[in-house]
């Protein structure tokens, strides 16, 4: 039996910007979540939303990387991933990624659900100037 890794195309790579990297959007506010008076309340910390695909604001940022390159695609994003999705996260841009390179296409509104044992859904939303050559899909995770 394949292993899902095995189907995957190897000319799909995601680069990923942690949130320890000091150009990273919400470094400077992690750097208070320790501990001392910098640190924000937890009941507002509970407030800030994750996952959201507008502004980069907290946590990681992925991006493909070949998909331009291979198959003349917009890239496909994520932004405000914590780290302790980054794994899966990866995992989901490079199956688009595969999806893509082998003649798919995403486009802005597409909503899809992936996998068969554990259904998600995400859509697809169109970041920046669809005309720019810097143009990049941002994938929304909806269930």
């Amino acid at each position: 039996m394949a292993r899902a890794d095995d189907l995957l195309d190897p000319r799909v790579q995601v680069m990923v910007l942690p949130p320890s990297d000091p150009s990273a959007a919400g470094h400077a506010e992690l750097q208070g979540t320790g501990s001392g008076d910098d640190r924000p309340e937890m009941p507002i910390l509970a407030e800030r939303p994750w996952l959201t695909q507008g502004p980069a604001m907290r946590g990681a940022e992925l991006e493909t990387l070949g998909l331009t390159l291979y198959a003349g695609h917009p890239e496909v994003s994520m932004v405000n991933v914590p780290t302790a999705f980054v794994a899966g996260a990866v995992q989901l841009l490079k199956e688009l990624g595969t999806y893509v390179l082998t003649g798919g296409v995403l486009e802005d509104g597409d909503i899809m659900q992936l996998r068969h044992d554990l259904p998600y859904l995400v859509g697809i939303h169109a970041v920046g100037d669809p005309d720019s050559p810097d143009a990049a899909l941002r994938v929304v995770m909806l269930a």
